[in-house]
């Protein structure tokens, strides 16, 4: 078996993709990373521009001398916390591939089921669902997949931050959505006019205090401003609410994130706004609160008034 040292050789010289790989694993695993042969693979095939598969397949292939440099690098920054997804400057989000870089929150796969519940009621809608805003869009990631998906729609991604909107162009143009996507840098709802059919929005939902409490690769490298939703963690998502109500239409759709133990309070929130609105919170499949659901129902017909 090879010492340590060797295979430290091995991962700078480039001798093969195993025994870079067989440097990086037991390294990745001492500093914490959650699924370091993941990570490992990952970060070696962004740097041969190739699939995992293909690493694989070529175990004893001879790893390029810069490319092991690169490689090492990675390994390192990802040893210090690093997200593995600014590592390689993409993260895979439902069916789309996006862009993403330290100005933005890395998207979730808990996020996908805001964009399952979405797509769900706009196809029951029958072609209700034309006009969609995506609030605190960041990489743009339900505004696109939203977008690819509901092809009548026009969709309005929301931020306030200039910075994140850029990513966001990034990944519109990518898909070639510029002319049904729309990029607006303002205040929740307030740039906004007109009635909506549908509203998504993963918006800041952490306690202010247990921001120091975040594992590393979220406390020290995504955005605070992203991250931050005031003591309760409810703050921007109360101010969102009155407005919300304002704009969505009837029938109308409302999806809002948030975290385990806010269900209860952000429906009561809703509430208040929104008193005829059908309000249910979800939970994820690992069985935390993850969405609620707010659902405004169609106007009564002048029959059904008189």
């Amino acid at each position: 078996m090879a010492s340590p040292s060797a295979e430290h050789q091995d991962a700078e010289n480039g001798t093969t993709i195993a025994s870079a790989l067989r440097w990086a694993i037991p390294l990745l695993a001492a500093r914490g990373a959650h699924a370091p042969r993941l990570d490992a693979e990952v970060l070696l095939a962004h740097v041969l521009a190739t699939s995992r598969p293909y690493l694989i397949a070529h175990r004893s292939e001879p790893l390029p001398a810069a490319a092991a440099r690169r490689f090492r690098e990675l390994v390192m920054r990802r040893s210090r916390g690093e997200p593995v997804a600014y590592l390689v400057g993409e993260r895979a989000f439902y069916d789309v591939d996006l862009v993403v870089d330290d100005r933005v929150l890395i998207p979730r796969p808990e996020t996908e089921m805001l964009v399952e519940e979405a797509l769900a009621w706009c196809w029951q809608a029958e072609g209700r669902c034309q006009r969609v805003a995506d609030v605190g869009t960041g990489s743009g990631a339900l505004a696109v997949t939203l977008a690819r998906h509901l092809v009548q729609a026009r969709v309005w991604a929301v931020d306030c931050s200039s910075a994140a909107l850029a990513v966001a162009a990034h990944n519109v143009a990518r898909y070639g959505l510029a002319e049904r996507v729309f990029l607006v840098c303002g205040d929740l709802l307030a740039a906004l006019s007109g009635p909506l059919d549908l509203i998504v929005a993963n918006l800041p939902y952490v306690p202010a205090g247990r921001l120091p409490r975040l594992e590393t690769g979220v406390r020290d490298y995504e955005p605070h401003d992203a991250l931050d939703g005031g003591p309760d963690g409810l703050e921007v998502i109360r101010r969102l609410l009155p407005e919300a109500a304002e704009r969505l239409g009837a029938p109308g759709l409302l999806l809002l994130e948030i975290d385990e133990g806010q269900g209860a309070a952000v429906a009561a929130a809703a509430h208040a706004h929104l008193p005829t609105a059908r309000i249910s919170v979800h939970r994820d499949y690992a069985g935390l609160e993850r969405m609620v659901r707010i659902e405004r129902a169609p106007a009564p017909s002048p029959q059904q008034r008189s």
